[in-house]
């Protein structure tokens, strides 16, 4: 694959630029009513709501009016010097789609890495994202993480680059925040079933209400249930959620939430890894999307559940202070069946059997408010973070049951129960103090400042092989400068930092000091027809110092374990457009578009499994006059191509998957006022693709065309 040429991103820079300056054609007039416009006052939102409010539930919008997931700081997208996304429950709802890993594969910048039907990990600017958040409260990512149910959170947002200030440790990726629904001031019913391809049905129950007659107490619940099969041979899905959420105003400035989240996914017939690449004389083998080497007792369950309660207190003078207490307990149970070898020779079976627990306490305490400085008036937030994670894995390793593979599901259970487990125990715990200042300097100049102390440390235990690495003061700072040019559109600029930990050791046998990760990016936004759309044009530059490199021919002293140095120099750099919206009365739009080019130190390409080129389009138009029963859409999500390196019998080969594209329709018609029919259709011209390829000399194809059928009830 051949580099892009250096004029290409400068000439599509100026395109975006082009198009993020022309303005928005002013809103349409509201047509006039006729005898069969369908009243929906309880979606009618007006322009200033949106702007006043992060929650996008019941706005129809495919924006917010602020967020705070950047620097804890309640800003507008347009005020917030990164690039960030934030994906509306409408949005979520026209695509259906009903777990995170849907919602990521399109939402601008981001890409998913898809091994098999239990693991799909996800990427921004070329690194893996571990920073995961459950309303702003960092957790650690597991497989399951992805395949999350995305009913019970009022949106998703997304910050790109280097996220260290609120999320302590990690990758310059981004951040991903998952933000709960609450309770409604009044009483709410909504209800869905759905069914669709490869018999797939689904039940979602949604009720808010308050619990006391003056509704100062009020409640939500949220559950949901699915099941269904695959265009994979044997797989089965199963899938429940439960949420519930109490809030009550002890005062009139003062809230108390607390909540349970229970999301449990128990699938059979699982993969892991793909199907063979290769024949035995080393031709590329060939077989259909449907095939799959899972055993019919190949299984792998994941439970999350979450315990947690928020206090939050409202001052007159416009400081809040918030207290956040949260419990964690995710836990996986696996048994899997792969193979290694190629096909004409025989597949010789390998088998894996594991259980993992993984628990978190989290603790964050946090305050938030203006001062006056100066005669001028800024903001300012401080914040204290606690987590503490104890993780337990208890698996057998590789396990030979021996024989021959065969893509029949009929492979015998090997007998587990015999072979060799291990525990791995680790205890991991991070604090951080933060603080962040947004000054005022003129109306139109506004400056960022702020920083991060925190101390990292774990405790491991590898089948009796310890582990212990502690740092205590490492600063992160945080720097962010936002230029108002007018009413619609700023100019911004930021540097953002981030750490991560690693456990390799040099030839003297001293751990190597963590990763360094450092954002820099500058950028024009825009925000039109009174925040209604949203857009912005980042580039950015990644830096990552301090990475592992192999130390050929040097071992670690009395471990005799392969000793590592750490180099400079990796990097990625790039550009992000992101146009999100009501660009006209009932017409909707999400669009992003993003490039990068990313190598390691040693000049090689970093990631060469992932696209660097994505473009995500989706629209929707309710149509006017007679058909405003009928809302009509549909969108595009194209990227280019990826690579892995392979063997095969003769050697090692580059195995690619070319750029595709995929597209959606979707189709919604209000039967009542409280009715909906709905039905969604992917992969419109049953492209035919590969979402992995090259690990372990293995490939799986993506989803087939594929269609769902819904009916929804509001009340």
């Amino acid at each position: 694959m051949s580099a892009p040429c250096p004029h290409r991103l400068t000439s599509l820079s100026v395109a975006l630029l082009v198009t993020l300056a022309v303005p928005l054609p002013a809103r349409a007039a509201t047509a006039s009513s006729t005898a069969t416009t369908v009243d929906l006052p309880s979606t009618t939102v007006d322009a200033q709501s949106i702007a006043d409010s992060a929650t996008t539930e019941d706005t129809r919008a495919y924006t917010t009016g602020q967020t705070a997931a950047a620097t804890r700081l309640p800003l507008s997208l347009k005020e917030t010097p990164q690039s960030v996304t934030v994906v509306t429950r409408q949005a979520m709802d026209d695509q259906q789609l009903d777990s995170v890993d849907q919602v990521v594969a399109r939402t601008t910048g981001l890409s998913t890495q898809t091994y098999d039907t239990g693991r799909a990990y996800f990427y921004s600017r070329g690194f893996q994202i571990d920073s995961f958040q459950f309303d702003g409260i960092p957790t650690a990512f597991t497989p399951g993480t992805s395949f999350l149910d995305t009913a019970l959170y009022d949106r998703v947002e997304v910050v790109r680059g280097a996220t260290g200030l609120l999320t302590g440790a990690g990758n310059p990726s981004a951040s991903i925040n998952l933000v709960r629904k609450h309770p409604t001031p009044d009483f709410s019913l909504k209800a869905s079933v759905s069914g669709g391809s490869w018999d797939n049905y689904r039940g979602t129950v949604d009720l808010s209400t308050p619990l006391s007659a003056d509704g100062r107490v009020r409640g939500r619940f949220v559950a949901v249930e699915e099941i269904g099969h695959s265009y994979l041979d044997r797989y089965q899905a199963k899938k429940q959620a439960y949420y519930g959420v109490v809030d009550a105003d002890l005062t009139d400035d003062t809230t108390l939430s607390v909540g349970y989240e229970d999301q449990d996914n128990t699938p059979t017939g699982v993969t892991w890894g793909g199907m063979p690449l290769f024949n035995s004389d080393g031709s590329r083998a060939h077989y259909s999307r449907s095939a799959s080497l899972a055993a019919k007792w190949s299984r792998w369950d994941t439970r999350q559940q979450t315990a947690f309660a928020n206090l939050e207190h409202r001052f007159d003078n416009g400081w809040n202070v918030r207290l956040a207490l949260d419990h964690s307990q995710t836990t996986n149970d696996e048994r899997l069946l792969s193979t290694l070898g190629y096909l004409g020779t025989g597949l010789y079976p390998l088998a894996l059997a594991e259980k993992d627990t993984n628990r978190q306490n989290s603790v964050d305490l946090m305050a938030s408010g203006p001062f006056t400085l100066l005669g001028r008036e800024h903001e300012a937030v401080v914040g204290y973070m606690d987590s503490r994670r104890k993780e337990h894995a208890l698996g057998t390793g590789f396990v030979y049951p021996g024989g021959v593979l065969e893509a029949n599901g009929e492979f015998p259970m090997p007998d587990f129960g015999a072979a060799s487990w291990s525990a791995t125990d680790a205890l991991i715990k991070q604090r951080g103090a933060y603080a962040a200042l947004r000054l005022s300097v003129t109306d139109p100049l506004k400056v960022i400042i702020g920083g991060r102390v925190s101390e990292y440390e774990i405790s491991q235990d590898t089948a009796g092989t310890l582990f212990d690495y502690k740092t205590r003061g490492r600063f992160t700072p945080y720097a962010g400068v936002i230029y108002a040019l007018n009413d619609t559109y700023s100019a911004y600029a930021s540097y953002t930092e981030i750490f991560n930990p690693q456990s390799y050791s040099d030839s003297s046998g001293k751990i190597l000091q963590p990763t360094t990760g450092k954002n820099r990016e500058v950028g024009l936004k825009a925000s039109y027809l009174d925040g209604r759309v949203n857009a912005s044009l980042s580039v950015f530059d990644v830096r990552l110092d301090n990475v592992a490199q192999t130390d050929t021919g040097n071992y670690v002293p009395v471990t005799g374990a392969q000793a590592y140095y750490a180099a400079n120099g990796t990097k990625s750099q790039g550009f992000d457009f992101d146009l999100q919206g009501e660009l006209a009365q009932d017409w909707n739009l999400m669009f992003g578009y993003s490039h990068y080019t990313a190598s390691q130190g040693d000049g090689s390409r970093l990631s060469s499994a992932l696209p660097r080129t994505t473009a995500k389009l989706f629209t929707t138009y309710r149509l006017p006059g007679a058909l405003d029963r009928l809302t009509v859409g549909g969108g595009t999500r194209w990227q280019s191509g990826f690579y892995e390196d392979a063997t095969s019998a003769l050697g090692t080969v580059k195995v690619e998957q070319g750029a595709y594209a995929l597209t959606s329709l979707m189709a919604r018609y209000d039967l009542t006022d409280q009715v909906q029919l709905g039905f969604n259709l992917d992969n419109l011209f049953d492209k035919k693709y590969y979402s992995m390829i090259g690990f372990y000399n293995q490939a799986l194809y993506g989803d087939p065309r594929n269609f769902t059928v819904s009916v929804s009830y509001k009340l």
